[in-house]
């Protein structure tokens, strides 16, 4: 530190310049009075001050405050690389998609009339074999079947084994859809399907041990046959169920069991 008599003297040299400077003329009108710390502001922005503050000692006193710049955020996140869901615009497939999940979402006025009254036939005689029906799905618009694709690829193909942070809330959103329309992972629903055509629908059946119509014992494909349906995919896809178009004409009493064939007698030459 400099000496201490050198500071006080170049202190008062200072303030005697500054007395030599200032304007001695008369004011015609008095400013406002400053407030009483206004001065001191003014006396530490001075060029000449800030020039001798490595000089004096701040020890115990208040130096000139500095403007604070903020701090920058920090660079956000990287997105997921993974694309969201396409939207839904039609009117119908938006009405099916909103009874998602809820069993709502089940259009039988949109099927052939033939395969209504088949579901119709079928339904009656599940019951009456003391089974139960459940609809999952019948006749579906385009879109929707469109929109049933996207969440089956999004999931199969680009989510199911996503760690990515940034994908996660997108992974949740697409798991919930392929559980909610119950997509099953072996079948992925394809462009053109018996469903768009009205022609099928999906359905969780449930009959009793050794079910019966009447005194005949009976299968749930034998009163599909009945209907006029048959499950085309049973290994990959047991609930759908398409109409086929013709009534069974197997009688009852053989719902459920193969007829024993029939034993024919050779016709021989010699015979009288």
């Amino acid at each position: 530190m400099p000496d201490r008599r050198f500071v006080r003297t170049l202190t008062l040299a200072f303030l005697a310049a500054c007395l030599c400077y200032a304007d001695t003329n008369p004011v015609v009108q008095q400013p406002a009075p400053e407030p009483p710390d206004a001065w001191q502001d003014a006396f530490w922005t001075l060029p000449i001050v800030r020039f001798f503050f490595p000089v004096f000692d701040f020890t115990g006193g208040v130096p000139p405050t500095e403007t604070a710049v903020p701090a920058e955020p920090p660079p956000p996140l990287p997105g997921c690389s993974v694309a969201p869901l396409d939207p839904i615009e039609d009117p119908e497939a938006l009405q099916l998609e909103a009874g998602a999940g809820d069993g709502a979402a089940v259009d039988v006025s949109g099927m052939v009339p033939a395969a209504a009254r088949a579901l119709g036939r079928f339904q009656s005689t599940v019951a009456a074999a003391g089974g139960t029906i459940v609809l999952k799905s019948a006749y579906r618009p385009a879109a929707y079947q469109r929109h049933l694709q996207d969440v089956w690829y999004k999931w199969m193909f680009e989510l199911r084994d996503d760690q990515d942070p940034a994908c996660q809330d997108l992974r949740a959103q697409v798991q919930d859809e392929f559980a909610g329309h119950r997509l099953l992972e072996t079948q992925h629903p394809v462009t053109i399907s018996d469903h768009t055509r009205g022609l099928a629908f999906d359905a969780a059946v449930d009959l009793p041990n050794r079910a019966r119509l009447g005194r005949r014992h009976v299968t749930l494909d034998s009163l599909a046959r009945l209907a006029g349906l048959q499950r085309p995919a049973l290994a990959a896809d047991p609930v759908h169920f398409k109409y086929v178009g013709q009534v069974s004409l197997v009688p009852v009493r053989w719902a459920g069991r193969r007829p024993a064939p029939r034993r024919h007698r050779r016709a021989s030459a010699f015979s009288a």
